[in-house]
């Protein structure tokens, strides 16, 4: 059997070999799969958590990625959608979150990114369908909604069409930006349509926004 001549690079690029097959890469994971390349890692870089920070991988969620229940990906996928964020494949794994996305396809935990978004609650056709939005098809959908008198508050938009907040956000730093970008009143987008919010609540809200938009970075 042909022994393996260590050096710092080989350590970094067995590491990376087994991330790229979605191996485990945890401390207890490696120690008993793969026992000669902990000890190497420890005698060249002190530490497993040396090695894989060598190799360019953020070794907490390295870590993490072995405590991936299937509770708690769905918990995770629930808490992105809530925050409006990209839930297309693509964007999860390569941006993201890497260790989610390759969590939820293992065989052990849903198998696909499909089941898996679907274990959340999520509609799966509705996600990719709007995965590739860009900024002038975020604007035309908000001014849709403006004529077509659907609400423009961000709860409601949330509600019905996440993915669109997500893309205004990442096109305009904000669902707000956006809707004014668009040439939409924001206080009027404040509003909303129906009687949870009324006019002097949502000149309250616009006037905190404005001052939080003001305030010093450092201060805050």
């Amino acid at each position: 059997m042909m022994t393996t001549r260590w050096s710092k690079d080989e350590i970094a690029l067995e590491i990376l070999r087994l991330y790229a097959s979605r191996q485990p890469l945890s401390y207890g994971e490696v120690q008993k799969n793969h026992l000669r390349l902990l000890r190497a890692a420890s005698r060249y870089f002190g530490s497993w958590k040396s090695a894989i920070e060598f190799a360019g991988l953020d070794y907490e969620k390295i870590r993490k990625y072995q405590v991936w229940t299937r509770e708690r990906i769905v918990e995770q996928i629930r808490t992105y959608h809530e925050e409006g964020r990209d839930l297309s494949w693509r964007h999860v794994a390569l941006e993201m979150d890497p260790p989610l996305a390759a969590a939820a396809v293992r065989a052990n935990r849903f198998g696909s990114w499909h089941h898996a978004l679907e274990a959340a609650g999520l509609d799966y056709d509705e996600i990719r369908r709007h995965r590739s939005w860009d900024g002038d098809q975020v604007l035309d959908e908000i001014r849709r909604r403006q004529a077509s008198g659907e609400s423009l508050r961000v709860s409601d938009v949330m509600g019905e069409t996440p993915a669109l907040v997500a893309a205004a956000r990442r096109h305009f730093d904000g669902w707000y930006e956006a809707v004014v970008y668009a040439g939409v009143d924001e206080l009027e987008a404040r509003l909303g349509n129906d009687s949870e919010y009324d006019l002097e609540m949502a000149r309250g809200e616009l006037s905190w926004a404005d001052s939080q938009a003001e305030e010093p970075a450092a201060a805050r």
